[in-house]
């Protein structure tokens, strides 16, 4: 049966706590040139893909910086801290099941599909979703609106018949220039930096399918 409404998951954040994991390879990576990113910096970096990440810190701090060296580096050291670390948001899939008979699911991410793979078949998360979109499907990542688009395109549900759920100040411009509504948890970033999101969120205990509903339907 047909299903009336989309839910477009980003990843990290909102369905496993990998955002810590992230942050300790990539600091990790900064430590080879000897650079220190403030508060700003890790909110520019939330959302968006490591190659984009490292050319903001080469024209920023380091003009030495060798991209491609530091990404697969960087790369190496993430599978590690996923393999070793990475676990599903409390909640998330007793949220997710609930969500099964209304919803139609896609994971919509900025890491490559490459990395995707690896991660569900390599730790303790399995691949229960229906489809993804990642960076290798998009010409443009987080937050120009074409993952989402895609997303919701891909799953035959009309974007303004979609929820999004974002962590990031990045996701979450995304998912609103993309037409759907969108909500933000704070397991990344305190609530006033998701202050665009339409809903905002501390867990998936304030959620369920009907609460999604009545905001896709403007009646929350």
């Amino acid at each position: 049966m047909r299903k009336e409404y989309g839910l477009l998951l980003d990843f990290d954040g909102i369905v496993v706590d990998s955002e810590p994991l992230y942050e300790k390879a990539m600091s990790g990576q900064f430590r080879r040139y000897g650079i220190r990113v403030d508060q700003d910096d890790w909110l520019f970096f939330k959302g968006k893909d490591s190659k984009a990440v490292f050319a903001y810190l080469r024209e920023k701090y380091d003009s030495r910086i060798n991209i491609d060296e530091l990404h697969a580096a960087y790369k190496k050291d993430l599978l590690e801290e996923f393999r070793r670390h990475m676990r599903f948001i409390p909640g998330f899939p007793e949220f997710f099941h609930a969500c099964k008979a209304q919803f139609q699911d896609i994971l919509v991410t900025s890491t490559s599909r490459e990395v995707m793979e690896w991660t569900f078949k390599n730790v303790p998360v399995g691949n229960i979703f229906s489809d993804m979109i990642t960076a290798n499907e998009v010409q443009n990542t987080k937050p120009h609106p074409e993952p989402y688009l895609r997303a919701a395109e891909r799953i035959g549900i009309p974007i303004d018949r979609c929820v999004v759920m974002e962590d990031s100040l990045n996701g979450i411009r995304a998912g609103k220039a993309a037409g759907a509504k969108v909500i933000a948890m704070t397991t990344t970033f305190r609530p006033g930096i998701l202050k665009e999101a339409d809903l905002i969120v501390n867990s998936y205990g304030e959620l369920s399918p009907e609460r999604l509903i009545a905001l896709i339907r403007n009646t929350q």
